[in-house]
C-alpha cells in the first residue's frame, strides 16, 4: 500500500513540476513577444508622420512611456528619423530605450543594433564598432552585426580587421559577403605592392581566390605579377580564366593579352584566340583588339582591310571611329575629281570623323550594374552604391 502511494505522489510531483516549467516558459515567451513590433506599426506610424508636424511628433515621442506595449513604437520612430536623415533624434530615442535595464535580452539587443546603425549613419564609427562587437556572438544579430562591421571597416579602409571579421562568417553560405572579403584581400595586396613584396602580394591574391574563386580582381592581379616576372604562360592562363568566368570583363584583360603577345611574339595565336572570342561574344572591343594586334605585328594593310570588312559586315560606331583614326581621309578621296569637289569631300569626311569621335567619346566607358553609376574609370567598388565588382565596361556589341 505504501509503495503504491509513493508512486502516486512521485507522479503528481513530476506532473506539477512540468506544468510549472511550461507556464514559466510561456510567460517568458509572452513577455518577449510583447516587445515585438506589431506588423501594422510601420503603416500606422507613416500615417502619423504624414499627418502631423515635426513639433507635434516630438511632443508625442516625449510623452510616450517605454513599456512592452510601446517598445516597438519607439524603435520604429527611431528608424524613421534615421531614414529621414535626422540621426540625432534617432540616437536620443534609442539611447532612451537603452536606459531601461528591465528590457529583456532580445529587446536590448534590438536597441543596441539600431543605435549602432545610428552611430554609423552619423559618422561615429568608433562607437558603432564598439556596439557591434558586443553583438557579434548574438544568435539573432550576430550575422547582421558582423556585416555592418564590414561596412565600418570599409569606410575606415581598415582592410586587416575587415578580413579578420569576414572570416568569422560562414562565407560558403553567403557568396556576396565572400566576394567582399576577397576584395579586402586584394586591397591589402595592392597596398603591399608599393613595398615590392611580391611573395606577400601573391599570397593575398591567392587567399582572395580561396575565399571567392570568381574574384576577377585577384586573377588580374596575379596575371600582372606574372607579367612583371616574365612568366607569360602563367599570365595568359590566368587572363583566359577571367574571360571564361566573366565575359563582360574581357575588355579589362585585352591590353595585358597584347602585352604578353608582344613579349612572346605569338601574334597569330593571339589573333586566332581573339577571333574565337569575338565569334562567341560579339563584343566590338575584341574586334578592335584584333586590328590593334595586326598593326603591332606590322601588318598595317591587313589591319585596315579587316577593319573595313567588319564595318561593312557589322556596322559599329567604335569601328568607324578607329577607321578614321587609322586611315588618312585624303587617301580615300578619288583623285579623278576636281580640286573644288575634292576639297569639299575632304571637309565633309573631316566633319564626319569629328562627329563620330565626339559621339564615341560621350558614351560612358563603365557602368555599375547595381545602381547605374557611370564614368570613364573602372572601379572595383562602385563609388555610388559601394557594391563590389559590379562596375562593367559599357560594351558595344555587333548588330
Amino acid at each position: 500500500m505504501e509503495s503504491w502511494l509513493f508512486w502516486v505522489f512521485l507522479f503528481l510531483a513530476l506532473s506539477i513540476g512540468w506544468l510549472l516549467g511550461f507556464y514559466a516558459k510561456s510567460v517568458k515567451k509572452s513577455d518577449d513577444d510583447a516587445y515585438q513590433s506589431p506588423p501594422e506599426i510601420k503603416h500606422r506610424l507613416q500615417l502619423l508622420f504624414d499627418s502631423f508636424s515635426d513639433e507635434s511628433i516630438d511632443r508625442f515621442v516625449h510623452s510616450l512611456e517605454v513599456t512592452p506595449e510601446t517598445f516597438g513604437t519607439h524603435l520604429s520612430i527611431g528608424q524613421h528619423f534615421r531614414t529621414q536623415g535626422e540621426v540625432e533624434k534617432a540616437i536620443l530615442i534609442h539611447q532612451n530605450l537603452m536606459s531601461h535595464p528591465e528590457l529583456p535580452e532580445q529587446a536590448s539587443e534590438s536597441v543596441v543594433y539600431e543605435l549602432a546603425k545610428d552611430y554609423k549613419k552619423a559618422g561615429l564609427l568608433d562607437r558603432a564598432e564598439a556596439l557591434l562587437q558586443q553583438l557579434s556572438a548574438s544568435k539573432q544579430f550576430g550575422f547582421k552585426s558582423l556585416v555592418l562591421l564590414l561596412d565600418v571597416y570599409e569606410h575606415e579602409r581598415d582592410w586587416d580587421n575587415a578580413v579578420s571579421k569576414g572570416l568569422e562568417l560562414e562565407l560558403k553560405k553567403h557568396p556576396e559577403v565572400a566576394l567582399r572579403v576577397a576584395q579586402y584581400c586584394c586591397e591589402i595586396a595592392e597596398e603591399t605592392q608599393n613595398k615590392g613584396q611580391f611573395l606577400e602580394i601573391r599570397r593575398w591574391y591567392k587567399q582572395a581566390l580561396g575565399i571567392h574563386k570568381a574574384c576577377i580582381r585577384a586573377l588580374i592581379g596575379l596575371a600582372r605579377l606574372d607579367i612583371e616576372q616574365e612568366e607569360y604562360a602563367f599570365a595568359l592562363s590566368g587572363l583566359k580564366q577571367v574571360a571564361i568566368l566573366s565575359p563582360v570583363n574581357i575588355t579589362l584583360i585585352l591590353p595585358m593579352l597584347l602585352e604578353c603577345t608582344e613579349a612572346t611574339n605569338t601574334f597569330e595565336r593571339h589573333q586566332t584566340y581573339l577571333k574565337k572570342m569575338y565569334q562567341e561574344t560579339g563584343q566590338v572591343p575584341i574586334m578592335l583588339a584584333i586590328v590593334e594586334s595586326l598593326i603591332r605585328q606590322g601588318r598595317q594593310e591587313d589591319a585596315e582591310y579587316y577593319l573595313e570588312e567588319q564595318i561593312y559586315l557589322k556596322p559599329s560606331l567604335s569601328a568607324l571611329d578607329m577607321m578614321f583614326k587609322q586611315c588618312s581621309c585624303s587617301d580615300k578621296v578619288p583623285t579623278d575629281i576636281g580640286l573644288k569637289d575634292k576639297a569639299l569631300c575632304e571637309n565633309m569626311l573631316s566633319v564626319v570623323a569629328k562627329v563620330i569621335s565626339q559621339v564615341a567619346a560621350d558614351k560612358p566607358a563603365y557602368r555599375c550594374q547595381q545602381c547605374g553609376f557611370s564614368g570613364e574609370q573602372h572601379h572595383w567598388m562602385c563609388p555610388s552604391c559601394k557594391c563590389w565588382q559590379t562596375t562593367q565596361a559599357a560594351i558595344e556589341y555587333e548588330k
